[in-house]
């Protein structure tokens, strides 16, 4: 597709376990739901989700859940310049 662009976001799809006096911004980034809530302002601004995997990493005592996620739009054409 020509006229599309594409995104990868990856992180742990369930996000970070935070102490209680992490702040309201630190909590929106990496904190619980996060990678849900990316996952939809992306898709409020025209991202459509093509394909996804999942995957562990860590050692046999500890391991941790990873998600990637590609998405894709039609690409915005940037706006008409006025002619002089």
């Amino acid at each position: 597709m020509a006229n599309s662009e594409y995104k990868i976001l990856h992180g742990r799809p369930n996000g970070y376990a935070l102490m209680p006096w992490a702040s309201q911004t630190i909590r929106d980034a990496i904190g619980r739901g996060s990678f849900e809530r990316q996952l939809n302002q992306l898709a409020e601004e025209g991202w459509e989700v093509v394909t996804c995997s999942t995957a562990s990493e860590g050692s046999f005592l500890w391991f941790t859940p990873q998600a990637t996620v590609v998405l894709r739009r039609e690409k915005r054409s940037p706006p008409a310049r006025p002619s002089p």
